[in-house]
């Protein structure tokens, strides 16, 4: 279902699999030949198509609005491009016929609309099997048709439905699992409802499909919440993930581990981030959103765009509908080869205009193509092996133990030199499976020339050598922290602690660091590991431990842009930290930034920065109708160049104490400190300066209303000593972002 959403992404293809470097096997479906030389298909499996055996290892195509009939038929296709598994659109009955959104507002939980019926499904099921294709149904169980004189009988009752009315607030869990979204919420922590649902998911089960999918997953709660839905859903036994758009709200982590208990989960985030990079024609430094605050990464799905922000008019998510189908192969390229977790690729309508959708309209077929397929491929061969995300010469780039991703941004070809992140790829020569350009390898560098479509994809199947890691990068909160060490494909392994002796290990062990750190205090291990003829290249991970006092927060670097003020605008979900533009940042003495503390119910939204009162403004970043940049509940730095990054700030260097020679009037003067009491042109005392104080001021010369003492202070723009019609004219010009705006914005310190 759609809501706001700041992300998306993309899945592929396979035909092939290399079997040495620069070496390329073609999978063929095995057949022979009868007496009139016509060939005949013989049965063939997954293997023949170097198909991993499980959903969560390969990548889906999402045949969106595709009739049963029409996906059995590109079955062989579907295999040769790569394709693990296969998601369709809902199989329940639909309120109605026709366009694509009555699928999604069901009759119930029985099969049977414009894709097809039970036995069309089946028959799919049975023939994709051959294919070694899992067949995934999306779900729609969060809420039915609008109009209950519709619903299956047994479901008509009141008792099982929420009566809380449309969700207000997105922060709030409570509401986002009990408030309706369109069509009222089905009471689905109800053990009869809970019946209902899973005799339709064994149903489903019993006819062949592999897995599920959960549309609005978000708004059916946890076990932890009450709610044993997906509990139930986990005791059928199948492959499942739910829609998580943006985040769920609440202490959204803990929410999403409550989640992945049970379900895998998309990461709209992350997917949204990448996609918008590629149209913007910038690397994005980000691995991940929800691996970064602890998600297992085999837990989630990606995609290029979803069918929600294709299909979608563009005030209600669909923001990838007039994008290239390049921009979003090339997102596809780098989340689709990842090491762990599912890449959707969306097979597009064949109309981007909401209304002119129809179900059991066959999409496009665009999967089969080389890029497409050689992302899946290279997936589906390194299995298993290490990845490791890096960026470089415009282009994003995923390196993995046997071969590497290569995507453009701004999807130019060329030669390009991009790092070997930490030397993971083995050095040598290798072939793109796209063009069949040769890409030279090195320890630290990886180097060859882009295709048309500025992607290139290789890799090689030989054995992985040795191999060593540690529990992932992250910050902790706590005093000590345990690190567990591993190696692979070795017969020994070493580590080293801040540029120390290596040290030898044994695979499981761990370690504890932090003990006595100071908060801020950054600790790097490094490991490597031997076969007893080679060793690993060095992988070093980074840990740094943080106050579990210290306030989030978000920091502003005005050097280059030099507006007049800055406001932060947050959001998660609907819900915002005010009316745009948000809230005024204060320049923080201590590092030259402007700084704003996040509200903890924002501490995983996204936040945009902004001059002007005008939402579509040029004076913000990012521009008018992007997404904002992820928070990743982390204090957060944007400097130089739009880069926003994690980051620490320094603390401020101790002064010296007063010697016994200082003088009364020194010792006096020392312990006067500057306090900030307000914004100049704050009339109004609301902590921002916009039209409402220069109305203020307007008033006050009338004597509509009294200024305060310190209103006073904080009017008196222009520093003449009054407060005059001129006062407010300085606001208006400081709102309008014009010269002559005296002193409004500035922080109005006295010395206590």
């Amino acid at each position: 279902m759609t809501k706001r959403i700041t992300g998306l992404l993309l899945c592929v293809c396979i035909l092939i699999s290399c079997i040495t470097v620069g070496t390329v096997q073609t999978f063929a479906v095995n057949s022979s030949a009868n007496a009139s030389g016509a060939e005949t298909l013989q049965e063939t499996s997954g293997a023949d198509y170097g198909l991993p055996s499980k959903i969560e290892e390969g990548n889906i195509l999402q045949c969106f609005n595709w009739k049963y009939t029409d996906i059995k038929n590109e079955l062989k296709s579907i295999a040769e491009a790569g394709f693990t598994a296969v998601q369709t659109s809902p199989a329940q009955a639909a309120d109605t016929s026709g366009k694509w959104y009555w699928l999604y507002q069901p009759r119930g939980f029985y099969m049977g609309n414009d894709l097809g019926g039970k036995s069309e499904l089946q028959s799919l099921c049975s023939e994709a099997k051959k294919y070694g294709i899992k067949i995934i149904v999306d779900i729609v169980a969060n809420h039915l048709t609008g109009d209950h004189g519709k619903i299956q009988d047994n479901l008509k009752d009141g008792k099982y439905w929420h009566t809380m009315g449309k969700v207000t607030n997105w922060s709030d869990r409570n509401q986002v699992t009990h408030g309706d979204i369109g069509m009222q919420d089905l009471k689905t922590e109800d053990s009869y409802v809970q019946n209902v649902v899973k005799n339709y998911l064994n149903e489903l089960k019993s006819i062949g499909v592999s897995g599920f999918r959960f549309d609005a997953a978000k708004h059916i709660g946890t076990p932890a919440e009450g709610d044993n839905f997906f509990k139930m859903v986990q005791s059928v036994g199948l492959w499942s993930y739910g829609e998580i758009l943006d985040n769920p709200g609440g202490k959204a982590a803990d929410v999403m581990k409550e989640y992945t208990k049970y379900i895998s989960v998309s990461d709209c985030n992350y997917s949204g981030e990448l996609t918008g990079g590629m149209r913007d024609g910038k690397v994005v430094t980000n691995s991940g959103h929800w691996t970064k605050q602890g998600i297992e990464g085999n837990k989630l799905v990606y995609w290029g765009e979803s069918h929600d922000t294709y299909s979608n008019d563009p005030n209600d998510g669909g923001w990838t509908k007039y994008l290239s189908q390049d921009i979003i192969d090339r997102s596809y390229a780098i989340l689709g080869s990842k090491a762990t977790g599912s890449a959707l690729y969306l097979s597009r309508p064949g109309s981007n205009e909401r209304e002119n959708i129809y179900a059991g309209n066959k999409g496009s077929t665009h999967y089969k193509s080389k890029e497409v397929a050689a992302v899946n491929h290279f997936k589906n061969a390194l299995v298993g092996r290490k990845e490791s995300y890096t960026s470089g010469d415009g282009c994003d780039v995923v390196c993995r133990e046997g071969g590497a991703v290569i995507a453009s941004a701004k999807g130019t070809s060329g030669k390009v030199t991009v790092p070997n992140a930490d030397g993971i790829v083995k050095a040598g020569t290798y072939t793109d499976e796209i063009t069949g350009s040769k890409w030279t390898v090195t320890s630290t560098t990886i180097t060859g020339t882009l295709g048309s479509k500025g992607i290139a994809v290789f890799y090689s199947t030989e054995p992985a050598g040795p191999s060593a890691s540690a529990t992932a990068s992250t910050n902790y909160k706590t005093d000590t922290m345990k690190v567990t060490l591993t190696f692979d494909n070795a017969t020994s392994a070493q580590y080293s602690i801040d540029g120390g002796e290596f040290t030898e290990y044994k695979n499981g062990q761990t370690i504890t660091i932090g003990k006595g750190l100071d908060f801020g205090t950054t600790t790097k291990i490094s490991v490597k590991a031997t076969d007893g003829k080679e060793w690993s290249s060095v992988q070093t991970f980074t840990y740094t431990k943080e106050d579990p006092d210290a306030k989030q927060r978000v920091y502003f670097d005005n050097t280059n842009y030099k507006w007049p003020k800055v406001y932060a605008y947050i959001y998660s979900g609907s819900d915002d930290n005010g009316k745009w533009p948000g809230q005024l940042m204060k320049l923080d003495s201590s590092t030259g930034y402007y700084m704003l503390e996040v509200p903890e119910e924002f501490s995983n939204g996204s936040i945009i920065f902004t001059a002007s009162e005008l939402e579509e403004s040029k004076t913000r970043y990012p521009a008018h109708k992007e997404p904002g940049l992820p928070l990743d509940g982390k204090t957060k730095l944007f400097k130089a160049g739009n880069v926003f990054e994690d980051y620490t700030p320094n603390k401020p260097k101790p002064t010296d104490p007063p010697t016994e020679s200082t003088s009364e009037t020194a010792t006096e003067t020392a312990t006067q400190k500057p306090v900030v009491i307000g914004t100049i042109g704050d009339a109004n005392e609301d902590e921002r300066v916009n039209i409402k104080d220069a109305t203020q001021i307007q008033k006050s010369l009338v004597d509509l209303v009294t200024l305060s003492d310190k209103a006073k202070l904080l009017a008196d723009v222009d520093a003449n000593g009054k407060v005059d019609i001129k006062d407010a004219t300085c606001i208006q010009k400081f709102i309008a972002a014009i010269n002559g705006y005296g002193n409004a914005g500035k922080d109005y310190v006295v010395t206590k």
